[in-house]
C-alpha cells in the first residue's frame, strides 16, 4: 500500500508497551520504524506520479466542471489494465474439456422444503402420506409388519389382519371385493356391446411345438447343491427340479419331510417378460412368460444371416400352473408336484416383447383375466384369458386370429409403441417413441389422450395403481425421469434433475406401500448398478437403495409388502427391504444375494462328431446360501471430509493432521461402519463383460397377498427359478434382534446408539450433508 500525504507523518504503534521503562520502548519504536521501512517500498516516479494526481484541482476530474466539452488530461500515463481475457483461452473455436469431477456435471438442484435430516414422523405426516386422514394408524401397521425383516418379507397367515393389511394397503378393506364387482359388471356391459369377439381355435400338440413354441435341442447340465459339494444335473426343454428350503434338490437330500422351496424349470428359451395371474382365495397359481428361441439373439458375424423382425411372426404365451397347499400353521407353501404347462397361445402377430395381467383378479364366476401383449408387429392387443378349472390337468393349446382389443400406433412417421402399464381394467397407457405418452379405453376401444412428455423414446412406463393410478412415471432413453398426473397433464408435472440414459427396460417398478417407485439412479452413465428410490410426492429427491454386482436388467417391487428384487447381468438376484432402508438410511442395512447363475456355453463340435450324437446345451451353475451383505455404495466418495478441511482451516497445522487423519480413519469403511449414503456421489464404474445368456431376464414378485412371498426370477440360460422366499414365524436370523417390540411413530425413537432412524439432530451432522442433492 501507499500512504498519502496526509497519512505519511503517522505512526501507529499496534502493540501496548506496558511495564517497560523508557528505553526499552525507544529501542522497540525504532526496531519497528526500521522494518516497516524495510518493508514499505515504493518506486520514485510511482510516487511523483502519485503526487501529481493529488495535486490536480478536483474541477478537472469532474466531467459535469469541463467547459464547452473539453476532456481534462492526465499529467500522467495510466496503467494498462486489459480488460480482455486471453484470447487463447476463449476462442470461441476451441471446444473445454469435458469436467472429469462429477459434481461439476450436474446443473440442476433440489432445493425444496424435504431434506436428508427431515425426521420420519414429519415426512410421514407431511411430506409422503399427508394426503391420508389414518396416516399414523397405517403407518405404524406397515412398521410393525416388515420393518425388521432386513432381507424377506415374512410368510402371513390366511385369515389373518396382518394378511389384510397386507392386501389392502391404503386402499379400503373392501376395495378388492368392489374391484371383482366393478370388474364383472364392466365386462358383463362389453359382452352386451361388442360387435367383434376374440377368435381363436383349438390346435394339436404338434402343431403347436412344431410352429409357435421354441425347441431347444439336447439337454443341459446344472450343477446344484451346495458349493463344496456340487453335483451335476442334466434337464430337457419341459421339465422340472424341485429344491428344498435349504436350496438344494430334494431327491438328493434324503429327507422327505424338507418343506418344498421351489423348482428350476427348463422353458427351452429366453424368457423377455413373465408374471403371476391375479387370483384371490385359495387356488393355484398360474405364471405367464413370453419365451423366444435363442436364435432370436444370437450372435452372428454377419449381420445378413441374422433372422429379420417381419420374419418372426410366431409368438407364444407360455401359462404354467403351481399348485399350493396350506400348512398346519395356515400359510400356503408350493406341493412336491411338478408344475404343468397349461394353456399356450400362439399367433402371428410377433414375438411378445412385453406383457402384463390386468391388476384386477379374476372374477369368480366367468374365470376370465385379460393380458395385455407387445407384439413384434408393433401392436398393442388385449387378450382374453378363459380358466376353466375342469381342464388344468390337460394341456391347452389356442390358436388366435384376433382380440378382445389392439391399440395401434399412431400413423406417423417411425412412431411405435415401446412401453405400456395399465390405470385401471378400462385404461391403458402407452409410452411411445417419439417421446409422448397416449390414454387409451378398451371399451370402448379408442383413444382418449395423448401427451408429449420427452423428446426421445419412452424405454418405460408404471402407473401409480391402485392408490394412484393417474400418475404416472416415465424413463426416456435420454433425458429426466418425469412424473405426470394424467388428470392434468400440462399442469401437475415434475421431474427428477439428474438427466439419465436408460437402454435397458424393465427397471422402473411402484411400490403402493411406499406410495414411490424404484428406479435405476438416474444418472447419465449407461451402466449403472445402483437403484434409487423416489417417493411420488417428493419425486425430485432420490435416496440411494442399493448397489449390485454388474449392470441391472431388471428389477420386482412386492405388490403386498415392500421388498425388492433385483436382477444383474452377472446373474446374480438381490433382495432387501425397501421400507427399512428409507426409514433408518443412516443406520447400517443389509442386502442379500438369492442366488448366483453362471452359463457356459458348450464347445464348437468337432468334425469326426457323430449326427447322431446328443447335442449339448451349455453347463450351468447356480450357488446359493450366500451371507447378507452391508448395504452401502461401493463406488460412492465420500465428500464429508471437504467440508471439515473447509471447516479447520484456521487451525494449526498439526491439530489439522491430527483432525485429517482422524477423519480419513473414519471415512474409510471396512464393509461396516455408518456409511452414509447421503455423502455419496454415483460415480461412473468399469462395465463387466458377461455370457449374454447368464443374464437375469426377468424378475416377477406374486402379486396375490397369500402367496406374496413366491418369486421367479428368469435367465438367459432358459432356466426359470421359482422360490418360496418367505420368512418362517419362528425364524430369528432374518429378523432384527435390536428392537423386538413393533415401532409406534408416536413415540420418541430418535434416542439410540446407531443414531435415530429419523435423521440427523444435531446442525454438525446437518453440516455434513452439504446439500449432496447438488451432486446428484
Amino acid at each position: 500500500m501507499r500512504l498519502r500525504k496526509s497519512n505519511q507523518e503517522k505512526r501507529y504503534n499496534s502493540l501496548l508497551t506496558l511495564d517497560l521503562s523508557d528505553e526499552e520502548q525507544s529501542q522497540l519504536a525504532q526496531q519497528d520504524h526500521e522494518a516497516s521501512d524495510e518493508e514499505f517500498v515504493v518506486d520514485a516516479q510511482q510516487q511523483q506520479d502519485d503526487q501529481d494526481e493529488l495535486d490536480l484541482d478536483p474541477r478537472d476530474l469532474s466531467d459535469l466542471g469541463s467547459q464547452a466539452g473539453k476532456k481534462s488530461e492526465p499529467k500522467r500515463k495510466k496503467n494498462k489494465r486489459s480488460w480482455e481475457p486471453n484470447a487463447a483461452a476463449t476462442s470461441l473455436s476451441e471446444v473445454q474439456p469435458y469436467p472429469t469431477d462429477p459434481g461439476a456435471k450436474w446443473t440442476r438442484t433440489y432445493a425444496g422444503p424435504v431434506k436428508r435430516w427431515t425426521r420420519l414422523e414429519y415426512l410421514i405426516d407431511t411430506y409422503w402420506f399427508g394426503d391420508e386422514k389414518n396416516r399414523r394408524e397405517i403407518a405404524d401397521d406397515f412398521f410393525g409388519l416388515w420393518f425388521y425383516y432386513e432381507l424377506l418379507p415374512p410368510k402371513l397367515p390366511q385369515e389373518s389382519n396382518e394378511l389384510e393389511r397386507a392386501r389392502n394397503g391404503w386402499m379400503p378393506d373392501t376395495f378388492t371385493q368392489d374391484s371383482q364387482e366393478r370388474f364383472s359388471r364392466w365386462y358383463q356391459r362389453y359382452l352386451s356391446t361388442r360387435t367383434v369377439p376374440q377368435e381363436s381355435t383349438l390346435v394339436d400338440k404338434a402343431k403347436a411345438f412344431r410352429w409357435f413354441l421354441p425347441q431347444a435341442e439336447g439337454e443341459m447340465s446344472i450343477l446344484l447343491g451346495h458349493v463344496s459339494n456340487q453335483q451335476e444335473h442334466h434337464i430337457k426343454q419341459g421339465q422340472g427340479i424341485p429344491f428344498s428350503d435349504s436350496g438344494l434338490p430334494l431327491e438328493k437330500d434324503g429327507n422327505l419331510r424338507l418343506q418344498n422351496g421351489g423348482f428350476l424349470l427348463d422353458v427351452g428359451g429366453i424368457v423377455l417378460s413373465m408374471g403371476w395371474a391375479p387370483v384371490k382365495g385359495q387356488a393355484d397359481q398360474l405364471l405367464a412368460m413370453s419365451v423366444i428361441p435363442y436364435s432370436d439373439q444370437a450372435f452372428y458375424k454377419d449381420l445378413n444371416d441374422a433372422p429379420k423382425k417381419s420374419e418372426l411372426k410366431e409368438g407364444t404365451i407360455q401359462i404354467w400352473k403351481f399348485k399350493a397347499e396350506k400348512d398346519p400353521q395356515g400359510v400356503a407353501r408350493l406341493t412336491p408336484s411338478s408344475p404343468k404347462l397349461i394353456h399356450m397361445l400362439c399367433f402371428y402377430w410377433g414375438g411378445v416383447e412385453r406383457m402384463q395381467w390386468c391388476p384386477v383378479p379374476l372374477t369368480a364366476e366367468n374365470h376370465i383375466a385379460l393380458l395385455a401383449v407387445l407384439c413384434g408387429d408393433g401392436k398393442l392387443r388385449v387378450l382374453e384369458v378363459n380358466r376353466n378349472p375342469e381342464r388344468d390337468n390337460k394341456e391347452t393349446f389356442e390358436e388366435l386370429q384376433g382380440s378382445m382389443a389392439t391399440i395401434q400406433p399412431p400413423k406417423e412417421y417411425t412412431v411405435e409403441i415401446k412401453c405400456f402399464t395399465w390405470m385401471n381394467m378400462n385404461r391403458i397407457v402407452v409410452g411411445l417413441s417419439d417421446g409422448s405418452v397416449a390414454v387409451w379405453s378398451l371399451s370402448p376401444c379408442q383413444q382418449l389422450l395423448r401427451h408429449p412428455i420427452h423428446s426421445s423414446p419412452i424405454m418405460d412406463i408404471v402407473s401409480g395403481y391402485p392408490s394412484k393410478p393417474s400418475i404416472v412415471t416415465t424413463m426416456p432413453m435420454g433425458g429426466t425421469l418425469t412424473l405426470t398426473d394424467l388428470n392434468r397433464p400440462t399442469a401437475e408435472k415434475t421431474y427428477h434433475g439428474n438427466p439419465l440414459v436408460g437402454l435397458q427396460p424393465g427397471v422402473l417398478a411402484w411400490s403402493d406401500h411406499l406410495r414411490g417407485f424404484a428406479s435405476i439412479w438416474p444418472s447419465s452413465f449407461p451402466g449403472t448398478s445402483t437403484i434409487s428410490f423416489v417417493h411420488s410426492r417428493v419425486f425430485p429427491l432420490s435416496r440411494h437403495i442399493c448397489t449390485v454386482e454388474g449392470q441391472t436388467t431388471c428389477l420386482s417391487m412386492g405388490a403386498c409388502h415392500p421388498f425388492l428384487l433385483v436382477g444383474s447381468s452377472d446373474g446374480s438376484v438381490w433382495a432387501l427391504n425397501v421400507l427399512r432402508k428409507i426409514a433408518s438410511h443412516r443406520q447400517k442395512t443389509h442386502k442379500l444375494k438369492v442366488f448366483q447363475h453362471e452359463y457356459a456355453a458348450p464347445p464348437p463340435p468337432s468334425e469326426n462328431e457323430e449326427e447322431e450324437q446328443t447335442h449339448q446345451r451349455g453347463t450351468c451353475r447356480i450357488l446359493h446360501g450366500f451371507k447378507p451383505q452391508t448395504n452401502f455404495h461401493p463406488l460412492g466418495t465420500r465428500i464429508a471430509k471437504i467440508s471439515k478441511i473447509k471447516h479447520n482451516k484456521g487451525a494449526a497445522k498439526e491439530n489439522k493432521k491430527k483432525k485429517a487423519q482422524k477423519q480419513e480413519d473414519k471415512d474409510v469403511p471396512e464393509g461396516q461402519g455408518e456409511t452414509d449414503e447421503d455423502n455419496l456421489v454415483m460415480m461412473p464404474g468399469p462395465i463387466h463383460i458377461h455370457e449374454p445368456l447368464t443374464r437375469i431376464t426377468a424378475l416377477s414378485w406374486n402379486p396375490n397377498a397369500e402367496y406374496s412371498w413366491w418369486a421367479a426370477a428368469a435367465m438367459g440360460s432358459g432356466l426359470v427359478r421359482i422360490m418360496d422366499l418367505g420368512i418362517e414365524s419362528d425364524q430369528k436370523s432374518h429378523k432384527s434382534s435390536e428392537h423386538p417390540d413393533p415401532i409406534k411413530l408416536d413415540e420418541d425413537i430418535e434416542e439410540g446408539p446407531d443414531g435415530d432412524y429419523n435423521g440427523a439432530d444435531d446442525m454438525d451432522d446437518m453440516e455434513e450433508e452439504l446439500d449432496d442433492d447438488d451432486m446428484m
